[in-house]
């Protein structure tokens, strides 16, 4: 009998980090041409590149589970239940006890999946079971040490059957660790969008390249730990098929990790200033100057009401504030700015908009963030900004920016992303689990950030990225590069300060290791975790 207390222990979530991925991400239908290319360039029928997976995922569950001794392995009649059916062939060969649900009627197996069946049926014990009887089996006295999510796999769009969404249900009730192939049945694998219900995986093997929809949005918090296996694809392969987007974790561009020269100074690295913090909302607009200063810029300039001056002088005097309690003592502090970062705690009022204007007229590369991004999609008039310039939105304000509703933006991330990208013409950098960057040219691979943690779930947050994004902006890098670095730069200070605070870590702790994480040859974050 097995232990529900160690079993429960094997479900809790993974630690931050268990899904990081460095690669390509191709879509479903890449994906399928990619199974194809993989076999006939190894000489295997789809059948035996099949037995390849389930072997595979066979051997990831005893290595993970090595002491687990009885098995539930839930079948659709697809490829997907296919790797389930060669699965619980070796487990029977293995001696184990494996219970076999099918969802759907056993004839309208066919193809690959059907040699599957046929061939575990050759050493099974007993028949498969309809998954009418495992409408409760949560509820099992005896339980199963690791459930097997074999029933629908890449091909999955739009809302689950109603016998499926039961089955989910019943599965994510269960203490017992669940692990998915492929992708986690319920999720789509080129959004991470979870229509109805999803399987909430311990862990999720997915096959031959990695699929967008794993990284990014709901999909963080079902995916578990995520392991990809090739299935000894040779690498040209990958070539022959193109990607939809690049997966980032801990490490930087290229192009961010060169060394400074020995002779640089103040005016190298550009000045950046920082335009906001009405009165009662200043430390946003102070978190995203210092974020400025310790991600390397040159000089930062403040322009804020002036309540927030002494605030700002004693934080940071490195800082050049002004007052700007009149719009019009802004226009002064453009000349010599490099880039303008705008909106932390800028407000939504007369003072604010008149600011804003002011900003957008200067011609210069904006970091449009917070506040300002809410009046960008209340004032038609403000939607042509200077080339170079990058937005920050949460889903809440991309969802006002595309005039959708934030579901809709959460369903299809990459999507809605690219299409701000097109619609304001600045590189577009959409925050939350999995952010994505999405640059202004059409065909330009997107990009995702597949690090990060939850404890980065508190206010201030935005506003470091926001200053972050600005310094790299004003020392010379292109909008796509300053978005990209200055959003794996954030994720990466963020682990290193969950690491030593976990909940609890605030923006300034982020702020704190920026100069860590972007220095090269310092100790960072990926050489922690």
């Amino acid at each position: 009998m097995s232990d529900r207390r160690s079993v429960s222990s094997l479900k809790s979530p993974p630690l931050p980090g268990s899904q990081q991925f460095t690669g390509s991400c191709f879509s479903v239908e890449a994906i399928r041409e990619l199974d194809k290319r993989s076999a006939a360039a190894q000489g295997l029928s789809e059948f035996e590149l099949m037995q390849r997976a389930g072997y595979a995922a066979f051997a990831h569950l005893i290595n993970q589970w090595p002491t687990a001794k009885r098995i539930a392995v839930l079948c659709g009649t697809g490829n997907n239940g296919g790797d389930g059916w060669v699965i619980a062939k070796h487990l029977e060969e293995q001696g184990l006890s494996c219970d076999v649900f099918l969802l759907g009627q056993s004839s309208r197996i066919s193809g690959a999946a059907l040699e599957a069946h046929e061939e575990w049926r050759k050493f099974a014990s007993a028949t498969e079971r309809s998954f009418l009887d495992c409408a409760d089996f949560g509820k099992d006295e005896i339980g199963y040490d690791v459930v097997v999510d074999a029933l629908v796999g890449i091909g999955f769009q739009g809302l689950a059957r109603p016998e499926l969404i039961g089955l989910i249900d019943s599965v994510n009730q269960m203490a017992s660790p669940v692990l998915s192939l492929d992708i986690p049945s319920g999720l789509n694998a080129d959004t991470g969008e979870a229509g109805s219900a999803v399987i909430e995986a311990h862990t999720t093997l997915t096959f031959i390249a990695m699929k967008p929809g794993l990284l990014t949005g709901r999909a963080r918090d079902v995916v578990g730990r995520l392991v990809l296996e090739p299935l000894a694809t040779p690498s040209g392969v990958f070539n022959e098929v193109g990607a939809v987007a690049h997966s980032w974790a801990y490490e930087l561009p290229p192009a961010l990790s060169m060394p400074r020269r020995p002779a640089a100074h103040k005016g190298s690295f550009g000045h950046v200033l920082v335009v906001g913090g009405h009165v009662g909302m200043g430390g946003a607009a102070i978190l995203a100057a210092s974020a400025a200063l310790r991600a390397g810029a040159g000089l930062v300039s403040l322009a804020t009401r002036s309540c927030n001056v002494p605030a700002a002088i004693s934080r940071h005097p490195e800082v050049m504030t002004r007052s700007i309690d009149q719009p019009e003592d802004l226009s002064p502090m453009f000349e010599d700015a490099s880039v303008i970062v705008v909106g932390p705690g800028l407000g939504m009022d007369g003072w604010s908009r008149a600011c804003f204007k002011l900003v957008q007229e200067s011609n210069k590369a904006l970091v449009v963030d917070a506040d300002a991004l809410n009046l960008l999609a209340e004032e038609t008039s403000f939607e042509n900004l200077t080339a170079g310039s990058v937005l920050t939105p949460h889903p809440g304000e991309a969802a006002r920016l595309a005039s959708m509703r934030v579901a809709d933006v959460e369903a299809n991330r990459f999507h809605w992303a690219q299409m701000l990208a097109r619609q304001y013409q600045s590189t577009v950098i959409l925050k939350g689990a999995g952010s994505i960057v999405a640059p202004n040219r059409p065909g330009d691979t997107l990009h995702v950030c597949s690090i990060g943690n939850p404890g980065m779930a508190t206010g201030g947050m935005g506003d470091v990225l926001a200053g972050l994004v600005g310094a790299l902006l004003a020392q010379g890098y292109e909008a796509e590069l300053a978005a990209l670095g200055g959003t794996l730069a954030h994720a990466a200070a963020g682990d290193l300060a969950w690491r030593e605070y976990g909940i609890g870590l605030t923006a300034t702790d982020v702020i704190d290791r920026l100069g860590a994480v972007l220095t090269p040859g310092m100790p960072r974050a990926m050489d922690y975790c």
